[in-house]
């Protein structure tokens, strides 16, 4: 059971926000709580990010689908630098708060952010198409991110499906992040 603390919100990760390294390079109060699952929705890949050299994560409303994700508690002041990070400014996501389901079938109310430009819902099978695709070291950082959560294996083993688009971010961003190549080039 999560309780309430004052001050603070709950916030849905699903990308690069899995790994707790990289949420607390600009959110340093983030506390992870745990995993959930966000129904009716699909996980997937449209703007190209010059930071990580390929296309970022959103989610895509999309019945009978769903995104498993990280479930962090961060303190208010921390707001401004998490609608920074994820480019609410500059109109590259927008939050929405959404029903995540822990394990334990506990309903939460949780921040998240999805792309302001959306691709359309992919059918069963239907692969990311090139000009979409992340790069290795923002694959790398999600998977990497899930395997420190814990989400399923299952869910892991979908991740690692999902191709990449040849790219390594740069070596600055790499360093901060001190993830190291796992993903076949």
């Amino acid at each position: 059971m999560v309780t309430p603390v004052r001050d603070t919100f709950l916030y849905f990760a699903y990308g690069s926000n899995l790994l707790k390294k990289r949420i607390h390079i600009n959110n340093p109060s983030a506390i992870f709580l745990g995993i959930g699952r966000l129904d009716d929705h699909q996980l997937d890949f449209i703007k190209y990010s010059d930071h990580w050299r390929g296309a970022s994560a959103t989610i895509v409303p999309t019945k009978s689908h769903h995104v498993w994700g990280a479930i962090w508690r961060l303190h208010n002041k921390d707001l401004k630098s998490l609608d920074w990070q994820e480019g609410v400014e500059t109109n590259w996501y927008f939050p929405k708060i959404v029903k995540v389901v822990t394990p334990d079938g506990v309903d939460l109310e949780c921040r998240t952010y999805q792309q302001t430009i959306n691709p359309p819902p992919r059918t069963e099978g239907e692969e990311i198409p090139h000009d979409r695709r992340p790069s290795i070291t923002y694959l790398n950082c999600i998977l990497t991110g899930a395997v420190e959560c814990k989400l399923p294996k299952e869910y892991i083993e979908k991740l690692k499906k999902i191709p990449h688009n040849g790219q390594h971010a740069s070596p600055k961003l790499i360093e901060k992040l001190d993830l190291s190549p796992h993903i076949d080039e």
